[in-house]
């Protein structure tokens, strides 16, 4: 059976999964984003550079290629002026994952932000 057609519980009933993380400082390292937000609107400003990070990932063996979406959401967004993007920036990280997941056999997920921040829009 092919890697791409195997489902997450069958890989974990043969082995452990890899799922590399991090994204969002070690883009920050190299300088795509700066330190502070936090917010990963390095996807729509150098999707080149997110694509290179998990073809590394990739490379190192991770078995999951993690969408860079942890802090897309509006108020994150916001804080940089950028909430009118949320959309397009979601969409873009998981279009890039996939692709690299794709050529590597690994699975895409995608990554939530804090819950903590729903609770305060809700109160």
């Amino acid at each position: 059976m092919e890697k791409n057609n195997i489902s997450l519980l069958e890989r974990l009933e043969k082995d452990v999964i890899f799922v590399a993380e991090g994204y969002i400082f070690e883009l920050e390292r190299r300088g795509y984003i700066k330190a502070g937000p936090f917010v990963p609107e390095v996807v729509l400003e150098h999707p080149n550079a997110v694509k290179e990070l998990h073809e590394e990932f990739l490379r190192a063996g991770s078995d999951v290629i993690l969408a860079c979406t942890y802090y897309g959401h509006r108020s994150k967004l916001k804080s940089i002026g950028k909430d009118d993007q949320l959309e397009e920036l979601n969409i873009k990280s998981l279009e890039i994952a996939k692709e690299v997941a794709q050529r590597g056999g690994a699975l895409v997920a995608g990554n939530l932000s804090n819950t903590w921040e729903y609770n305060q829009i809700r109160s």
